[in-house]
């Protein structure tokens, strides 16, 4: 079923966490235009880490992207790792919370229309509640 396929390709990973360094982070070869515009070798941002922390926690509202205010430290100036405002983190969790939420009423729609394009024209309540998982809430309806 192609909701299937959409949703559960997408979900396990990034609901657990579970993408691989090497996954999560491509090797670039180029400049990506979603990368930080500051860059810092790890030992500069040592020693300047009390500062920067102190410069993006005065960050009140999120900017629009997580890249705009977040600075990418590593070696040598090539990246590894982003420090970004808490602001601009938390934007992102919920954008993300957002986005799970659409692909799961996408899921349930595509499997709504799959069932519908199999049957007579019309769907028993009981075969779709089941379908999406929640017989559990069969137990009491009447019938």
């Amino acid at each position: 079923m192609l909701y299937e396929n959409l949703y559960n390709s997408w979900r396990p990973a990034m609901a657990r966490g579970q993408g691989k360094p090497s996954q999560a982070v491509p090797t670039r070869h180029k400049r990506s235009p979603a990368a930080p515009a500051k860059r810092m070798g790890t030992s500069e941002a040592r020693a300047e880490f009390s500062k920067l922390v102190h410069d993006l926690s005065r960050h009140r509202s999120p900017s629009a992207s997580l890249a705009d205010n977040a600075i990418e430290i590593g070696p040598h100036r090539k990246g590894g790792a982003w420090l970004v405002p808490e602001v601009d983190a938390q934007a992102a969790m919920e954008r993300i919370t957002e986005l799970e939420n659409e692909l799961e009423n996408i899921a349930i729609g595509l499997l709504l229309q799959e069932r519908l394009d199999k049957s007579s024209g019309t769907t028993p309540g009981r075969d779709v509640i089941r379908e999406l998982g929640f017989d559990d809430l069969l137990e009491g309806l009447p019938g």
